[in-house]
């Protein structure tokens, strides 16, 4: 297909999920369910609704369940499977040749939920022509890039040449196509060194993008960033998406899923399809992953249920 003219997506959806573990040894991070719905399909719908005109993903661990997810829908999204890990950089690199006749490549990271409006960012990377725009907040992610105030980002991480302040990077960021030129084919590459090269060899090719003073940003990176998601949606009644409004009772529960009326919840609580609470059983702060039984008697504070065993995170 031709995407000369177009807004391509990218989801970057590869990652082993190695600090989510034991959860990443039985779903892909961008497939674990939150409110019912894998932060996959919100991000893909997101881009389309953003105006891409197709999508494309790269997998490798535990390609199975984003699969099944895409072949139920209808979706103009091709899948680029790694034989083995390629990392960011290397993820981008290998489908290059894809999103080479793209006008703009909007990029995103498939563990990352937020409400960011995408349309002014595309807009101002258009505007300024970078070659790569890093879509950066104050609310959420590390400080770690610096930027001036003309939007130029000129380090990251240690490197603060010329810079008037850090904001975070959100995961989310715009690349012209000539900017493919920098991405290896077909080796493993990490994106920070890229974008650093990007800005020694051609200085101000690399721009920032300030999200506004209202965003609402999360990454699913640990058992304690899930839980937390959970509970800035359900507790804190937080609106991340069209697809994760918050219901009316910090309460979820899935289609196909049942709470025996004789079980008590307490704060906020998701149940995910297939779960079943018995009576007698006690939860605070829970969510409840798909096809997990909560036997009677079992109390549980703080924790994610999962068929496999409970992690309870420490607050």
């Amino acid at each position: 297909m031709n995407d000369q003219g177009t807004l391509t997506g990218v989801v970057l959806a590869a990652g082993e999920g190695r600090r989510m573990r034991p959860l990443t040894e039985l779903y892909p991070k961008p497939a674990l369910p939150v409110l019912g719905t894998p932060p996959f399909e919100v991000i893909v719908e997101k881009l389309l609704r953003t105006g891409a005109s197709t999508i494309h993903c790269n997998l490798f661990h535990l390609p199975g369940p984003l699969l099944e997810l895409i072949g139920d829908r209808n979706w103009p999204l091709t899948v680029h499977r790694e034989e083995t890990l390629l990392g960011t950089g290397g993820g981008i690199g290998n489908m290059a040749e894809a999103l080479s006749l793209s006008e703009v490549i909007l990029l995103h990271n498939g563990d990352i939920v937020s409400n960011i409006e995408l349309e002014p960012a595309i807009a101002f990377h258009r505007s300024i022509g970078s070659l790569f725009t890093m879509v950066l907040t104050g609310k959420g992610p590390p400080p770690s890039v610096a930027i001036t105030s003309g939007g130029e980002v000129t380090g990251i991480g240690s490197e603060t040449s010329r810079e008037v302040r850090k904001l975070g990077y959100t995961g989310i960021a715009l690349l012209s196509p000539e900017a493919l030129r920098f991405f290896p084919r077909g080796e493993q590459a990490k994106l920070v060194p890229i974008l650093k090269n990007m800005i020694h060899q051609r200085p101000g090719s690399v721009a920032g993008f300030e999200t506004g003073t209202d965003t609402l940003w999360a990454e699913i990176g640990s058992p304690a960033g899930y839980l937390s998601l959970h509970r800035r949606i359900l507790a804190g009644r937080e609106s991340f998406d069209p697809l994760l409004e918050p219901p009316p009772l910090p309460l979820f529960v899935s289609d196909g899923a049942t709470v025996d009326p004789g079980s008590e919840w307490q704060g906020f609580l998701s149940v995910q399809s297939g779960a079943h609470l018995e009576r007698d059983s006690r939860l605070e702060d829970c969510v409840i992953i798909e096809g997990t039984r909560v036997l009677k008697g079992e109390h549980h504070t703080n924790s994610i249920l999962f068929r496999n065993g409970v992690i309870t995170v420490n607050r």
